[in-house]
């Protein structure tokens, strides 16, 4: 036997109507929200990714402290560079697996100078650049890519006193 619903009036054209307003209406408020979260995120993965940047920097001076057996002035700069860059390429890793073809030795920089507020030490300086425009962590909207910045760079400066190149620090 076969039931039928004699409570429920009939459609008219202005119920039907109503079901196609009610669908451009979530179209409209879904897509708002979806750019909204997409938005969020690459703001967010963009973020972390500069302060990923300035750790690896971090990470690369904090080396650069740490004594390096060597024979002379020059050979123990040399070796603390060195060691700064090795850092800094380490906490970059996660950058190179997720991009194959991001060189993390190219974007690592360090170079020793002499302290502007103080003459009779060394600043040893780590500077790490990721190009994100060119690999960006998560694809942005169109339009979106103009708000994100093209490189971002993370740096950090420490001194050092010439004195503890060649000793280990006291």
């Amino acid at each position: 036997m076969q039931r039928r619903d004699r409570h429920r009036p009939p459609r008219t054209g202005a119920a039907r109507r109503a079901r196609g307003v009610a669908a451009v209406e979530f179209a409209i408020v879904f897509l708002a929200f979806f750019m909204l979260l997409w938005g969020i995120l690459t703001y967010g993965f963009a973020f972390a990714a500069q302060q990923i940047v300035t750790l690896a920097a971090q990470n690369g001076v904090r080396a650069a402290l740490r004594y390096q057996p060597a024979t002379n002035a020059v050979a123990a700069r040399q070796a603390r560079t060195q060691a700064a860059r090795a850092a800094a390429r380490e906490s970059l890793d996660w950058l190179t697996r997720v991009h194959a073809n991001f060189d993390a030795d190219a974007a690592v920089t360090a170079a020793w100078t002499t302290c502007p507020y103080q003459a009779q030490w060394e600043c040893v300086s780590v500077a790490v650049r990721y190009p994100y425009a060119e690999r960006p962590l998560i694809p942005p909207l169109p339009g979106l890519q103009r708000m994100l910045p093209d490189q971002l760079t993370g740096s950090a400066t420490m001194q050092v006193d010439p004195d503890h190149l060649l000793t280990p620090g006291t």
